[in-house]
């Protein structure tokens, strides 16, 4: 969380909305909470990647049409970076998995 230094008011209907959702009042001020949500975004980069699906390193549910055995040859542009640990998989076999 940010170190929020300014001083804030919560009105009247934003503490009623507050009240009535069973939410906690905000501990910091807008400026700080909408940072804090930008924070979380992938920046504006989009980087060459090749499509992580490996039958030899991750255990799929199905065989996808794209490629029955090995690495998957499908390349594309994304905004994970290649250091991210996230499994980035192209879209045939994102839906193959998913759907």
């Amino acid at each position: 969380m940010f170190n929020c230094q300014k001083a804030y008011r919560i009105i009247n209907s934003e503490f009623q909305f507050l009240k009535s959702q069973k939410l906690p009042l905000p501990r910091s001020c807008i400026n700080c909470r909408h940072e804090n949500r930008i924070s979380h975004r992938n920046r504006h980069k989009l980087y060459h990647r090749r499509c992580m699906c490996d039958y030899k390193v991750y255990k799929n549910t199905v065989t996808h049409a794209s490629h029955l055995e090995g690495q998957c040859p499908n390349e594309f542009e994304t905004s994970y970076a290649p250091n991210r640990p996230e499994i980035v998989y192209c879209e045939t076999c994102y839906n193959a998995e998913v759907v």
